[in-house]
């Protein structure tokens, strides 16, 4: 459900530190969880006393994550099961609080570069507020003959006038976050948005960059286990946010069923690009496959950096553009005002 919560990148990454060491130094699940429901945020504490409750019943972690619901991300609840399959349930921790770590990290730098633009935009709507309030206060707009003078041109004047203009803003921040929300969530629309998105120039590149530095680094992870190849590579797949490559999970695990290789069943989806092709052929016939992905990984990670500086400065053009476009209309308006002033002045009494 769109409105059910699901944890955070941030507590995530740290839940999976916690679980790491916790399960390293041989503590029983029960405990580890029993002691998770008791930190956290409120629904955190929640989804981890279901799972407390699960596991005081016999079942094992990845038998009692289903309790949460869409609470934890799909990748986190696999590779549980896959950790809990191999015995290596502590490292696949570790790895994921890594992944998480990493994923944070570059959202707070897409974030930091985007600080200036969004602190120009909100200054340049405080001024517009501003300025809708000090027109109240003129003494031609306290008339009682009705001439109103309008300087912006947006029909709001004084502390009615701003009211309005703060209920605008804050139904379109609404409008804002929630489309923000969804495209995190993998709404129906969002996903066929994402598929038309990657085709756009310079933009586009940049979001396959991001998408391909996740799914060489699940799919190092995911080789690295016992999971059937059927599931590992979908999951790879689903792992990068995007559905531009995650809907070709299903026929991929389909010509694995038919007896395909690696790379076969991933070139034939035309997604890939060639150079990370070759690199899964050489890794799949040398038998080094999970290596190969390591360093691939690796060089990839180092390409998100710079991709991700490429969609911080695009975004922040498109918000300095629409500051410059405020500016502009509010210098257009405010000369047009004067102007009628001037006319009004000028008429003979």
């Amino acid at each position: 459900m769109f409105l059910s919560p699901r944890i955070r990148l941030k507590p995530l990454a740290q839940l999976c530190h916690r679980l790491a060491i916790a399960t390293k130094a041989g503590i029983d699940d029960r405990k580890i969880w029993r002691d998770e429901s008791q930190r956290g945020s409120r629904s955190q504490r929640q989804f981890a006393e279901h799972v407390s409750t699960e596991l005081a019943t016999g079942r094992s972690v990845s038998e009692a994550l289903p309790a949460t619901g869409n609470f934890f991300p799909p990748l986190f609840r696999k590779m549980v099961a896959v950790g809990e399959q191999s015995g290596r349930l502590d490292v696949t921790y570790k790895r994921l609080a890594t992944h998480f770590d990493c994923t944070l990290q570059a959202r707070r730098a897409f974030l930091g570069k985007l600080s200036w633009p969004l602190m120009q935009l909100g200054l340049a709507l405080f001024v517009i507020g501003l300025l809708i309030w000090v027109m109240g206060m003129l003494p031609m707009n306290n008339s009682t003959d009705g001439a109103r003078f309008d300087m912006l041109g947006l029909g709001l004047i004084g502390t009615p006038g701003l009211v309005v203009y703060m209920n605008i803003l804050i139904f379109l921040g609404i409008v804002v976050f929630g489309l923000i929300e969804m495209a995190r969530r993998g709404v129906a629309w969002t996903r066929r948005l994402q598929r038309t998105a990657v085709n756009i120039p310079v933009f586009g590149g940049a979001l396959k960059t991001l998408a391909l530095a996740r799914f060489t680094w699940a799919l190092r992870l995911v080789l690295d286990t016992p999971m059937d190849l059927r599931k590992a590579l979908p999951l790879a797949l689903s792992a990068t946010g995007n559905d531009y490559y995650s809907q070709c999970g299903p026929a991929v695990a389909m010509r694995i069923e038919q007896g395909q290789t690696i790379h076969m069943a991933l070139a034939a989806t035309h997604v890939l690009p060639v150079e990370l092709l070759d690199n899964i052929a050489v890794g799949e016939e040398s038998g080094s496959l999970v290596e190969m992905m390591e360093r691939v990984s690796a060089e990839y990670q180092e390409r998100a950096g710079t991709a991700m500086s490429v969609l911080a400065q695009i975004a922040g053009y498109a918000i300095w553009l629409l500051v410059a476009g405020v500016i502009i209309i509010m210098i257009f308006q405010l000369f047009s005002g004067y102007l009628d002033v001037l006319e009004d002045a000028a008429k003979p009494i």
